[in-house]
């Protein structure tokens, strides 16, 4: 597959539908965890898209041409950061949490405007899409049934065990990112919102020699999202009782994952600590 043909495979996930609304963009969009879908389309009443599917599900997106992409500004409280490059964002409300407005949104972007981008600017690149996520203060999060690894453990660790995300404020060599898996993740956390970085990668364009293509996908949700997704879909409807009973078994998970890993000599980040729950 060639990259551009796997870059427009990803971004079938971008919207629901097209409209003739793509072809009237703003530049650049502003959104937040928990948005009100009603403030949105006032805001941008000839930009957003909303599509309304049974059973009373409304999708809202965007999308923005190759040769022009956008950029958005997530938002949250006083505190906000910049993703440019941006192929087209969408966001989804939940018949069943009406007050929680859209629980989540998913931005698809690249590293830059380029189809092909050389791996070492790639890398210099997402570092700095991770130093604007964390100057606007938010920090870095380890899912709570996973061991509280940092810096070079945490990457080596997510080798082997991709679901483990990457320590932001670690910056890796070229060795070490052409070692990381195809979907790398960097988790974060502020207040009471949650912020998930995938970037993904051409596996057959993996010459540190040649350009590689690189696409990178975030995914926005409040507390309250973030603790059913962790419960999963079949407890969703009752997810505060089955979080209350799921939380221990979560720090089962991860004491003895940390005590296997402790038994070889790697370090445990005993200082992080998980954030309140809703």
């Amino acid at each position: 597959m060639t990259s551009m043909l796997w870059i427009i495979a990803l971004l079938t996930a971008c919207s629901p539908d097209k409209s003739e609304k793509s072809i009237n963009m703003l530049h650049q969009i502003e959104i937040s965890a928990n948005q009100s879908g009603k403030e949105l389309l006032a805001r941008y009443p000839n930009q957003v898209v909303l599509i309304s599917r049974p059973p009373n599900v409304n999708f809202y997106s965007m999308d923005w041409p190759r040769d022009a992409l956008g950029a958005v500004k997530i938002r949250n409280g006083t505190r906000a950061f910049m993703l440019n490059d941006v192929l087209g964002i969408s966001g989804n409300e939940d018949p069943h949490f009406p007050d929680e407005n859209i629980i989540e949104w998913n931005i698809y972007a690249g590293l830059g405007a380029e189809e092909h981008i050389p791996h070492d600017e790639a890398r210099q690149r997402m570092m700095r899409i991770l130093n604007n996520i964390r100057a606007a203060g938010w920090r870095h999060y380890i899912e709570r049934s996973l061991p509280r690894l940092k810096g070079a453990q945490a990457l080596h660790f997510a080798i082997t065990s991709p679901v483990h995300s990457l320590d932001p404020t670690y910056v890796p060599d070229l060795d070490e990112w052409m070692s990381l898996p195809a979907d790398a993740t960097w988790r974060f956390q502020l207040d009471h919102a949650y912020l998930t970085l995938t970037l993904t990668r051409d596996m057959e364009r993996l010459d540190r020699n040649k350009p590689g293509a690189y696409f990178l996908k975030l995914s926005l949700v409040g507390s309250k999202e973030e603790a059913r997704q962790i419960v999963g879909p079949a407890k969703r409807s009752d997810w505060q009782n089955a979080l209350a009973s799921e939380l221990p078994l979560l720090k089962q998970d991860r004491d003895q994952a940390e005590e296997t890993l402790r038994r070889r000599g790697v370090v445990i980040d005993s200082a992080y600590q998980d954030p309140s729950i809703p």
